[in-house]
């Protein structure tokens, strides 16, 4: 089976998380690649330059990214970049996770059933109703009607990640969320069953840096009907998947 490649999002100075995954990945016989993740800090990063302030403020958080989650989105995107670059499907984890013992198994489906779906989530179903679409006698993949928190591990191939960078040319929000967008960057969210990763290891985040910040009021209503917007489009999305689905 042709070898597909890992990367592991990491902070160079993240010694102990990067022995972490180090010990765990090649002792399940995984072959990996550690990518170094774009620190928020970075004010000389052009990257870090591609929030939609207006948008951010007045239409999705309300306030300010935090440094981390700037960083967090940058690094994605990169990897999002090399996928196109290489022009092959790529696995892509944070190096904070719990990875399964059956890893090996899951890698190999990913890199059977990557091209067809183009994105596969490898992580927990946080919420939302989930659609069979594929049932194997040692795997399922769901449809994923709300691909809520899902940036710790997912494969890509590199059609659906030209997607995902042609419709990121502004940020707004948290990349996990931006993923979740599927009615609006045209990449369908689905879960692969059995998992790569379950949960999150036992590592102190270093994605929300800074003090905790609050939305203003006066930013509350508009922030609220954009909600509502998201929401709506996101309900017509997965009603006409559903409708397609039954044809």
């Amino acid at each position: 089976m042709k070898h597909m490649p890992i990367f592991v999002i990491s902070l160079k100075e993240s010694i102990e998380r990067r022995k972490y995954i180090e010990d765990v990945l090649p002792d399940k016989g995984i072959k990996f690649e550690f990518f170094d993740a774009v620190n928020g800090k970075d004010q000389f990063s052009s990257l870090l330059k591609k929030y939609d302030l207006t948008k951010r403020l007045w239409l999705t958080s309300g306030k300010m990214p935090s440094k981390g989650e700037a960083g967090c989105y940058a690094s994605h995107y990169q990897l999002w970049e090399k996928c196109i670059e290489l022009d092959t499907p790529i696995i892509i984890m944070e190096d904070d996770v719990n990875v399964c013992e059956n890893a090996q198994k899951t890698i190999n489906i990913v890199a059977e059933k990557i091209e067809e779906y183009g994105y596969l989530r490898l992580e927990n179903v946080i919420r939302g109703e989930l659609l069979a679409v594929e049932q194997g006698p040692e795997h399922c993949i769901t449809k994923m009607y709300d691909n809520f928190g899902g940036a710790q591990a997912y494969a890509l191939s590199p059609s659906a990640a030209k997607k995902l960078v042609k419709n990121s040319r502004k940020w707004s929000v948290p990349v996990d969320n931006y993923l979740g967008e599927f009615y609006f960057h045209g990449v369908e969210a689905y879960h692969l069953t059995p998992q790569l990763v379950i949960d999150k290891g036992n590592f102190e985040t270093t994605v929300q840096i800074g003090p905790r910040t609050y939305t203003p009021i006066y930013r509350k209503p508009s922030r609220e009907l954009y909600t509502l917007y998201r929401k709506v489009k996101r309900f017509l999305h997965n009603k006409y998947f559903k409708k397609k689905m039954k044809k």
